[in-house]
């Protein structure tokens, strides 16, 4: 196994598992960025919208932890996903009571928030590669020899 250890597991449909959840949340972000730009004028539900990223987030860290399954990075990997979901749902549930209260300059602030962690998130569980497209010598890493 090289990289992050997927192994066996078919690299190309984990990166079409991944991307498919990432397509079902774009557009409750969309929403989420419309209403930060816009305000009241939309009629978004925030804690709604907020849901459907954190599920598919959720859904991709589990597939991707999966297919990590003997890999040593995987509790690494799972404890580093874990805290940024967290600081994420910890963003969402101050945005919807902000949304409950009409706080509109503070829920923009958090929905900004919001889209960048969760495209943090993303940017992390689909860059992951679960090979090492570059040799040992040229990241500077050469093989030690009996010469």
């Amino acid at each position: 196994m090289t990289g992050i250890g997927i192994g066996s597991v078919d690299e190309a449909a984990l990166e079409d598992r991944l991307r498919e959840h990432h397509r079902r949340c774009l557009p409750a972000l969309s929403r989420l960025r419309m209403l930060a730009k816009d305000g009241w004028e939309t009629n978004i539900d925030v804690r709604a919208a907020t849901t459907v990223v954190m599920v598919e987030l959720g859904a991709a860290e589990s597939v991707l932890l999966a297919a990590l399954s003997e890999s040593v990075r995987r509790e690494a990997l799972a404890h580093f996903l874990a805290r940024r979901f967290n600081r994420l749902a910890i963003v969402a549930e101050h945005a919807a009571v902000t949304a409950d209260a009409g706080d509109l300059p503070v829920l923009r602030r958090l929905l900004y928030q919001f889209h960048a962690l969760a495209e943090a998130m993303w940017k992390v569980q689909l860059g992951l590669q679960p090979h090492n497209p570059y040799p040992a010598t040229e990241v500077g890493l050469v093989a030690v020899t009996d010469a």
